[in-house]
C-alpha cells in the first residue's frame, strides 16, 4: 500500500511578510507498508509532526487499488475517532491517486481545495458527478439493497508537467484535473465506469440533479439546437409485485426554461411548449434508461437502491430473495416516467435569427 498525504504549506499561502512565493502551496509525504495505520504512523519519520487527519478534505483512491477492494481502509477509517465523516471520496480514473495530488491548479491554491470546490459545483449545476462523502460510501458498501458509486477524477495532459509551478503561469494550464463519470462498485470493489450520459441518468434516479442543462435537437433541424435549463427536479420510486416478481417505476418531475434557441419555433403557442416538454422528457428518459440498462446487463450491480425499495415494501420477499438479488435485479422490469414543465422564456420568445428576419 502506498499512501500519499498532501499537507498545506502555511509559509507559502499566508500572504504575510516573510512568506515565500517560491514555496509550493502544499507538501507531499509518501510512505508504503502493509496496513493503513502502519503507513500513516511511519510517515512521521519524514514529516516534522504527526499528521492531523481531522482536517481531511478529500480522500482519493487509485483505480487499480479500488478494483482490489476498499474494505480494509474503510474499516480503519470508520473505527478511528480522529477522522471526521464529512470529507469526499473520489477515484483517480486510470491513474494512481498520487498523480492527482501533484498538479498545480489555477483559481485555488491547493489541489485539494480545487477538487473539493469543483466536485460541489459540478454536482450542483451539471449533474454528472456525485458529491459522495465517506459515510455515504461506507453505508452503500455495507448495504444489502444498494451498491456504491463514487466520482472519477482524471489528469488531463502530462502529469509530470503538472508538477511544475509553470503549469499555473499560463492563461491555459497545460495539465488540469477534471471530473469524469461515476465509478460503480460491487461491495467494496470497483467494477467499472458510467459514461457522462449514464452518470447523469443515475443522478436523476437519486434525485441529486439540482440544476442542469439539456441540449435538444430542434424538430426537423438536425444541425440546430435548443437549450433547456432545469431549475427544479425531484424523483420518486415505486415498487409493485407482478407474477411474484418486483417491478420498479421511476418517476421524475422537473421544471425548466429555455435559455438558448436556434429553432424556428413560436414559443407563444401552447403546442410549441408541449412539444418542447415532450423533447425534454424523452431526453431525461434516455439518460435514465442508458444507466439502468448498463447496470442490469453489464455489471449486475444495483446502484439505484431498488433492493432497498423492495425491502421496505415487501420484507418477506426480500428476506427470502436477497441472496439472489443480483439475478432478480438484472431481470426486473423497470419503467421510467418523466414529467417536464417548461415555464416562461428568458427575456424573449424569439431567437436573434428570427428577429433579424422581421
Amino acid at each position: 500500500m502506498l499512501l500519499t498525504n498532501q499537507i498545506l504549506n502555511p509559509g507559502a499561502i499566508s500572504g504575510k511578510e516573510g512568506g515565500s512565493s517560491t514555496l509550493a502551496p502544499v507538501t507531499l509525504f509518501q510512505e508504503s507498508g502493509g496496513g493503513f495505520q502502519e503507513v500513516h504512523r511511519r510517515m512521521t519519520k519524514v514529516s516534522t509532526r504527526k499528521i492531523y487527519v481531522g482536517q481531511l478534505q478529500m480522500l482519493i483512491f487509485g483505480e487499480e487499488f479500488a478494483r482490489k477492494g476498499l474494505g480494509n481502509v474503510l474499516d480503519y477509517i470508520s473505527r478511528d475517532h480522529e477522522y471526521r465523516k464529512d470529507f469526499y471520496v473520489v477515484i483517480a480514473r486510470g491513474a494512481d491517486a498520487q498523480d492527482t495530488l501533484k498538479v498545480y491548479t489555477p483559481l485555488e491554491k491547493t489541489p485539494a481545495a480545487k477538487l473539493n470546490a469543483s466536485l460541489e459545483t459540478s454536482s450542483n449545476v451539471w449533474g454528472e458527478t456525485a458529491a459522495i462523502k465517506i459515510d455515504e460510501l461506507i453505508s452503500a458498501i455495507v448495504s444489502k439493497g444498494q451498491e456504491a458509486v463514487a466520482t472519477g477524477i482524471v489528469v488531463i495532459g502530462d502529469p509530470q508537467a503538472g508538477n511544475d509551478k509553470k503549469n499555473v503561469e499560463k492563461i491555459q494550464s497545460p495539465t488540469q484535473l477534471k471530473y469524469a463519470g461515476l465509478a460503480v462498485f460491487k461491495k467494496d470493489k470497483l467494477l467499472g465506469w458510467l459514461t457522462e450520459k449514464e452518470s447523469r441518468g443515475f443522478n436523476f434516479t437519486q434525485g441529486k440533479v439540482k440544476s442542469t442543462t439539456l441540449l435538444l435537437t430542434c424538430p426537423g433541424e438536425k444541425n440546430k439546437h435548443i437549450t433547456v435549463e432545469l431549475l427544479r427536479t425531484n424523483r420518486k420510486m415505486e415498487v409493485a409485485m407482478k407474477a411474484d416478481k418486483p417491478i420498479i417505476q421511476i418517476k421524475v418531475k422537473t421544471e425548466g426554461v429555455v435559455t438558448d434557441a436556434q429553432c424556428e419555433m413560436d414559443f407563444t403557442k401552447p403546442s410549441t411548449i408541449a412539444e418542447l416538454e415532450s423533447l425534454t422528457q424523452d431526453e431525461i428518459r434516455s439518460f435514465i434508461a442508458s444507466a439502468v440498462n448498463k447496470m442490469q446487463k453489464k455489471y449486475k450491480s444495483d446502484i439505484f437502491g431498488f433492493g432497498n425499495e423492495v425491502e421496505r415494501k415487501y420484507p418477506r420477499y426480500w428476506e427470502s430473495g436477497q441472496k439472489e438479488w443480483d439475478d432478480a435485479f438484472s431481470a426486473m422490469q423497470v419503467t421510467i416516467k418523466v414529467e417536464a414543465k417548461i415555464g416562461k422564456m428568458f427575456k424573449t420568445t424569439k431567437s436573434i435569427a428570427e428577429r433579424m428576419g422581421d
